[in-house]
């Protein structure tokens, strides 16, 4: 397979997440709501995973977890299913958002969204947030972890802020790339709801929940059977959640990944002094352990990024928004990142299973590449 650095994409299924699909459709394929006997294993199983998500962010007592495909559809649905409740009023969404989320905010229909900024180092600028807060702000949508950058977002601070300017407000936090990697707390940050997504954590495609604090009110937005508390109907896809299961389960509490992350930031500096870091300083509490995204200029991210797949090593792109579009990434336009250093950014994002011996393979990989490319310049 090579050398996997783009796990913000997605990850590689676990082989406990694989054995355990494997007999839930082989063994446990019955229908959850059927009333037999065998029913019953995909039901336990079903509650046993909802009891793990809970406890694994610290949710209030009496929060619910309902499964829906994926991070995508859990945004889509707590913002868009809280049309009714944010007609007239302000909801906000900061900067680095996902476009599940921002495009969301911004289809909300008889409401107004705005934007709030970053700061250079890619987190959300408390003063200007301060100062959007009021009576009028129904929604507020803040990422735990930005999946270009890494910057874990100050979100403790902007529950106590929503506590104190808008009490009725619903703080929701995606926290597809920090689940399980970056520790999180829902009675801590004071959020109403937390969306992940399973094929981030080593689980399949096609999984993920929506976690909602008592007292959340949806509208649905899928209709049919009443599953999933009759806000996501639909035959629960047990296959999935099963794979779910036994990726949190086991996820690997102690890991090596901000360990990897700094000797692979470390040797580039070394072997490029223009190399530069876009979001929080890599050592800093600011700064997720499984996320970096540095600049190598004055080569451009695409052209690094096919010369190391020549070497089958694959990392992600922090500048382009498509391999069609030469578009300077929003995110990096948000933290005012110039254009030459935006233009050359990759990210490298990691995986419990990455070692500092492939770093060190990265990196006479990249020397060599660098060293190379960085003589023809485009004009």
């Amino acid at each position: 397979m090579g050398i996997y650095l783009d796990n913000s994409a997605t990850t590689r299924p676990c082989e406990q997440a694989v054995e355990a699909m494997m007999h839930a459709m082989r063994e446990d394929f019955y229908n959850p709501s059927a009333l037999y006997a065998p029913a019953m294993v995909p039901e336990k199983m079903m509650k046993k995973c909802r009891e793990i998500i809970l406890q694994s962010v610290h949710a209030p007592s009496g929060s619910r977890v309902v499964f829906v495909s994926g991070g995508t559809e859990a945004d889509n649905l707590v913002i868009l299913g809280q049309q009714k409740k944010c007609r007239g009023k302000r909801i906000l969404y900061s900067a680095g958002e996902h476009p599940a989320v921002k495009e969301a905010c911004q289809a909300m229909e008889g409401a107004e969204a705005l934007l709030i900024p970053y700061t250079r180092d890619g987190l959300v600028d408390l003063q200007a947030l301060e100062s959007l807060l009021d009576e009028n702000v129904a929604l507020i949508c803040v990422m735990q972890v930005n999946n270009e950058t890494g910057a874990i977002q100050p979100l403790k601070e902007i529950g106590e802020m929503k506590r104190r300017l808008c009490p009725q407000a619903h703080f929701h936090v995606d926290g597809v790339q920090g689940y399980l990697r970056v520790a999180f707390d829902m009675k801590d940050t004071g959020a109403d709801s937390y969306a992940l997504s399973g094929h981030k954590i080593h689980a399949p495609k096609g999984i993920g929940a929506l976690v909602m604090a008592p007292g959340v009110q949806l509208h649905a937005r899928q209709v049919g059977g009443g599953q999933e508390s009759a806000i996501r109907s639909g035959t629960e896809n047990t296959v999935g959640i099963a794979g779910l299961l036994a990726a949190i389960e086991a996820f690997p509490k102690a890991h090596d990944m901000q360990q990897v992350k700094m000797h692979l930031w470390q040797g580039l500096q070394e072997l490029i002094p223009g190399a530069k870091v876009n979001g929080p300083r890599p050592d800093s509490e600011q700064a997720a352990p499984h996320i970096l995204n540095v600049s190598l200029p004055p080569v451009r991210s695409e052209t690094m990024l096919h010369a190391l797949e020549g070497k089958k090593i694959y990392v992600g792109i922090g500048s382009a928004c498509s391999s069609h579009k030469q578009k300077v990434s929003a995110v990096l336009r948000a933290m005012h990142v110039e254009q030459p250093l935006a233009e050359s950014a990759l990210r490298f994002s990691f995986c419990p299973e990455n070692t500092i011996e492939e770093m060190n393979t990265v990196l006479e990989a990249v020397k060599s590449q660098y060293s190379l490319l960085s003589r023809f310049q485009r004009r």
